[in-house]
């Protein structure tokens, strides 16, 4: 890709927006941009942690199997996001595997040069720690909320701490992409198909929201905050 695409593409990427044309530089010249089909692997559990990925379009998600193959979603990334933070590890080797859930456009680069980039910004290292330790935090939380929230209390944080910060207003509803499957929504939230199509079937005969494949409409923001 030409330098000046990628640098068009870093200005609009968040956490790069305060670098200096130079630092932008070093990145457009110490990345590579790759792009790979729904279902294609970006990289293997336990492979070596030797690069960082900067994701421009498309969707990935991370996810850990076990040693039975079972695999536990851990999140999905939209564009924008960093992954790939496993680099940081000491024992170098990925902890989970990262998967396009659609064709996927992204910047590939190696761990040294991530390492140079974090020592060249220090402002970028704060920002760095910083979304590790909320994916952290996240995962801790879903895995304590396993224990302590039913499946349906699970599903209705769901809507309102992770699909209500990406809607949008129209009038007096708001609007959400519904780009998640039930399915995907299950596996999200430990539940099950079964138990979100339930959860999703009360809430629409309540009047506080109404859906289809496309979209979420949240008719009674009030009652559906209200919720446990």
């Amino acid at each position: 890709m030409k330098e000046h695409s990628k640098i068009w593409y870093l200005e609009n990427f968040n956490f790069f927006s305060e670098l200096t044309d130079k630092q932008r530089s070093f990145i457009c010249k110490n990345t590579v941009m790759k792009t790979i089909g729904k279902d294609e692997t970006v990289y293997f559990q336990s492979s070596p942690a030797n690069s960082v990925y900067f994701l421009k379009k498309g969707k990935i998600k991370i996810s850990h199997f076990s040693p039975e193959g079972k695999e536990f979603l851990i999140s999905i990334l939209e564009p924008g996001e960093i992954f790939g933070e496993s680099f940081l590890n000491p024992s170098n080797f990925r902890k989970d595997a990262a998967i396009a859930e659609e064709e996927a456009t992204f910047c590939v680069m190696s761990s040294s040069n991530m390492k140079k980039l974090l020592l060249m910004v220090p402002e970028l290292n704060l920002k760095f720690a910083r979304l590790i330790e909320s994916r952290l935090e996240k995962l801790q939380k879903r895995l304590e909320d396993v224990s302590l929230k039913s499946n349906r209390e699970r599903i209705l944080e769901f809507l309102k701490e992770s699909a209500l910060p990406m809607a949008e207003r129209f009038g007096k509803e708001l609007i959400i992409n519904n780009n998640l499957t039930h399915d995907k929504i299950a596996q999200l939230t430990s539940t099950n198909r079964q138990e979100v199509s339930s959860v999703f079937s009360s809430l629409k005969k309540e009047g506080i929201i109404d859906y289809d494949r496309k979209e979420i409409h949240v008719k009674d923001l009030e009652r559906l905050l209200q919720l446990t």
